[in-house]
């Protein structure tokens, strides 16, 4: 499992939502301790000022109405009592909510100074619950009575976690929204770079890509748009030193053949025009392969399947063993010398080494596969790509006899990776090879 984002974008968006959400809710965290702070003082005055309030009440009426009015000022968080002695004991540690509570009735009393004032829990013995969600305050009158109360204290921090959680949701969304805004900014010509890069020799002219975006990405698109100029210039020098070379070559092969009547003994002539024939095969080869791509040939639309039928038809004409199996309407933009001279290598190839072929044409919304099967031996796996390369052959199937260069599937697979295409070859658990050539549909097929 991948925790972290695969993409510029995804990791841009990550980055954003997790820190911001870190210090939103360390923002959150420092302002609730600062709220519970302020809350906590403003009730802990609230409260002294009402204990005092009583206080003063209580010392102003005789000891035996004190205890009546006591209950009849008891109300709210508050549970007032009057008695002879304090009920209540000051504990060993102080907590916040007690100590606040005792400074807010030290400001307005005086009578902690000596002993008058004790904010604790109930003493043992006075028949006074204990509950760690009462404060009991003992308070001294002039007269050495004493006012006891009860206060609900509720400690912890102020619940305000679905707020949290609220806030947190609606800054992660904004944060996303712009987020996305921004990756989408960012990566969309690097998304164009890479697009262009795979139909690279797709399209018979480089197509640049617009230059705009941050620095970095301009630098990055103006840099890609002058490594395509540069590929098509040297590509288009290649292929006029090799018509140069094509055309320099016919004059000399041309002399040669004409002297080859000169030759008196016969088996000589035949040997030397066999090899004659074979070199001409293979310059032309080599020739045909190292400009397969770059003729200058326009794309057009195009019906594959029929352009199978007819090489199915043609191979058929000179007594070979191909059927042609399916043939769907498989429209596709290409170009069509270059794709028929693909497909006939590879049909060409089946029947040479296979004895027959079986063609399929199968058209599917995002792509057209071409599937061709033979009877033949096949070819060993650790073979399968090394077949692909220029010039290479299998000596137990490709020799002098059956004919061949090496660069029969090399000049297919230029082409059609030229297309965007892959050309897969597979032996058949039943014998013989499969040959699947899948071109992917662009835009504009």
């Amino acid at each position: 499992m991948r925790l972290v984002p695969d993409t510029i974008a995804g990791r841009t968006i990550a980055v954003l939502l997790l820190g911001l959400t870190a210090l939103h809710l360390a923002s959150i965290w420092a302002y609730q301790l600062g709220l519970d702070s302020e809350v906590g003082l403003t009730n802990a005055a609230r409260t002294a000022e009402r204990l005092v309030s009583i206080k003063s009440t209580l010392s102003w009426l005789p000891a035996e109405k004190r205890e009546e009015t006591a209950h009849t000022l008891s109300g709210g968080a508050l549970e007032v009592h009057y008695s002879t002695v304090p009920l209540a004991v000051a504990p060993a540690v102080m907590t916040g909510p007690a100590s606040a509570l005792q400074s807010e009735i030290e400001k307005s009393t005086k009578t902690h100074r000596d002993g008058g004032l004790i904010v604790g829990t109930p003493a043992q013995g006075t028949g006074t619950r204990t509950d760690p969600h009462l404060t009991l305050v003992s308070m001294r009158l002039p007269d050495g009575g004493w006012v006891n109360t009860n206060i609900a204290v509720l400690d912890g921090a102020h619940n305000s976690r679905g707020a949290i959680i609220v806030s947190t949701a609606l800054m992660a969304l904004g944060v996303l929204g712009i987020a996305l805004g921004m990756a989408r900014s960012v990566t969309q010509p690097i998304r164009k770079c890479a697009e262009e890069a795979k139909r690279v020799y797709v399209t018979s002219e480089p197509q640049p890509i617009p230059v705009d975006g941050p620095k970095e990405v301009r630098e990055l698109a103006a840099s890609f748009n002058e490594m395509q100029l540069r590929v098509k210039k040297l590509v288009d020098e290649r292929t006029l030193m090799l018509a140069a070379i094509s055309h320099d070559l016919k004059s000399p092969l041309a002399r040669l053949r004409l002297r080859l009547e000169d030759v008196a003994d016969e088996d000589v002539r035949r040997a030397i025009e066999t090899d004659f024939d074979d070199m001409l095969q293979m310059i032309g080869s080599s020739l045909e392969f190292l400009r397969s791509d770059h003729t200058g040939e326009e794309r057009q639309r195009l019906d594959l399947g029929a352009i199978v039928r007819t090489i199915c038809d043609d191979f058929a004409d000179q007594g070979l063993a191909v059927t042609l199996e399916r043939q769907d309407k498989a429209i596709f933009t290409g170009r069509r010398l270059a794709l028929k001279r693909a497909f006939a290598n590879l049909i060409g190839n089946a029947l040479k080494y296979g004895q027959s072929a079986t063609v399929r044409v199968l058209a599917a919304p995002q792509n057209v596969t071409l599937e061709i099967e033979d009877q033949g031996p096949g070819i060993p796996e650790d073979e399968l790509e090394k077949v692909l390369a220029p010039f290479y052959r299998i000596e137990a199937s490709r020799s002098r006899d059956t004919g061949g260069t090496g660069l029969g599937l090399t000049i297919a697979q230029s082409v059609i990776e030229s297309h965007g295409g892959t050309l897969q070859l597979k032996n058949r658990p039943e014998g013989g090879l499969l040959v699947r050539v899948v071109l992917a549909k662009v835009e504009g097929s």
